[in-house]
Parts: C-alpha cells; sequence; structure tokens
C-alpha cells in the first residue's frame, strides 16, 4: 500500500490536496477549496489551514507526497531527455519533416556532450596595451583595410576646420 493511501483524511479533504498539486499555478487555493466543496464564504480560510501543518498535518503532508509524486514523474534525467529525443527524432523523420528530426538530434548530441560550443569573446582597451603593442595593431589595421585607414596627422585636419 503506498504512503498516500495511508493518509486517514477526509474525502473533500483530499480532493482539495489532489486540486492544489493538479491546478498549481493555473488556480488558486481558493478555488480548489470550492471545487472541492468548501462554502464560498470561508473558502479561502479553508484553503489555508488546510495547507498548514501546524493545524493539518495529515493534509499538508498529503499534499508535500503528491508534489513529490509529480516531481518525480516530471523530473527529466538524462536517460528520459535522450529517449525523449529520440522518439521526437523518430517521429519527425516519418513524417518526412526532415529539418525538425535534424534538430531533434543534434539536441541529443549536445545532450551527449557530442558538441562543443566554444565562444571567443575578445574584449581589449588600448589603455592595457603598450605603445609597441598599439603600433603594430595600427599597422595590422593599416594592412588589412587600406582603403579605411588615412594616414592624416592631428595638424592636417586642425588646419581643414
Amino acid at each position: 500500500m503506498s504512503q498516500l493511501t495511508e493518509i486517514k483524511i477526509t474525502s473533500k479533504q483530499r480532493k482539495f490536496a489532489e486540486l492544489l498539486v493538479k491546478y498549481d499555478g493555473d488556480k488558486s487555493a481558493t478555488e480548489c477549496a470550492i471545487l472541492s466543496g468548501y462554502p464560498k464564504k470561508t473558502a479561502r480560510i479553508y484553503a489555508s489551514r488546510l495547507q498548514s501543518a501546524k493545524e493539518f498535518p495529515k493534509v499538508a503532508n498529503y499534499i508535500s507526497l503528491l508534489r513529490e509524486e509529480i516531481h518525480k514523474k516530471y523530473m527529466s534525467n538524462i536517460t528520459r531527455h535522450m529517449k525523449r529525443l529520440d522518439e521526437l527524432s523518430k517521429n519527425a523523420e516519418s513524417e518526412k519533416n526532415y529539418s525538425a528530426a535534424v534538430n531533434a538530434e543534434v539536441s541529443r548530441g549536445r545532450a551527449a556532450g557530442l558538441y562543443v560550443d566554444r565562444k571567443e569573446i575578445l574584449t581589449g582597451s588600448i589603455d592595457k596595451m603598450s605603445k609597441i603593442e598599439v603600433a603594430d595593431r595600427l599597422k595590422d589595421l593599416r594592412n588589412r583595410f587600406p582603403e579605411v585607414i588615412v594616414d592624416v596627422s592631428h595638424e592636417e585636419i586642425e588646419s581643414q576646420d
């Protein structure tokens, strides 16, 4: 017998807990209490109290166990993830949707560590360069972009103004 069936709570409390976990985030606890049969006028109070481990420890424990089961059911692990991507790939391929099949396979490869995303971020500042490094860099830029870089002294620019 599972832990859930061993917990002795009323059917209304059980329904509240199950709805609370089922609609987690989609419905408020108050709405779940109303759907469970608690009066609208006092549903907010019941919703709050039923979740309290001090006031209703069995109901709070039941809610906790339900959430654990949901977590286990939907928790992702590498095996489940790889299996799901494989299913998606095969289904896409059978539908002749090769782009989706390739994407699923690439995702499987990434999950398995077969691909390495390598990014180099080169940042620098002229302030951190020596005079020789600056001169070398300018020489390199002049060679690479001769049409863009024009050799003009600051005196020539000032005389044009």
